[in-house]
């Protein structure tokens, strides 16, 4: 049974980072101890509707919750209102699809026809931080290949990679 799941679990990490970008962008001489508060702004799904799986919706949903989790583990608080930071993002997919000739016995092109084919889809997901005055603070853009049922955990992965490096606020001192 441990065997199994050491397989899945490297399995699974595997086909996370199968066909991954991933970049983070941000400023390492930034004070992030000045942001105390995000909310979100503007979403937006780039999926071709005619091949959506899910409603943008809960796209919106997913992400949120992610983004949510992960900075209010970094000590910051979301709120409704005027907020130090504003999270925005672009997300979609788009299917793909892959196809070679292969040759005899799966090895090399050769004249046998052996035809390789594979359908796929690439998820694309870009988060932003800005700040009040609308300058960039933090970026997470990731590509990745996925399947439509793991979406939720992509963008959970994504997410907790992403902001793995943002600082948490200084504690502070008991007088």
């Amino acid at each position: 049974m441990i065997k199994l799941f050491v397989l899945s679990a490297i399995v699974f990490s595997g086909s996370m980072a199968l066909g991954q970008e991933f970049k983070v962008e941000y400023d390492k001489n930034r004070d992030y101890s000045q942001y105390k508060t995000f909310r979100f702004g503007e979403g937006e799904l780039t999926t071709p509707k005619d091949q959506r799986q899910v409603t943008a919706e809960q796209v919106d949903k997913w992400i949120k919750d992610a983004v949510t989790k992960e900075l209010e583990m970094k000590g910051l608080k979301r709120v409704d209102s005027a907020a130090d930071l504003v999270v925005s993002y672009l997300a979609g997919s788009i299917a793909k699809s892959d196809a070679s000739n292969v040759g005899p016995m799966g090895l090399t092109p050769g004249s046998m026809e052996r035809n390789f084919s594979r359908e796929y889809q690439v998820g694309n997901l870009v988060i932003d931080l800005n700040d009040r005055k609308g300058q960039k603070v933090w970026r997470v853009n990731a590509t990745i290949e996925m399947l439509s049922t793991n979406a939720p955990t992509v963008i959970d992965g994504v997410v907790q990679k992403g902001f793995k490096k943002y600082p948490k606020p200084a504690k502070k001192k008991k007088k």
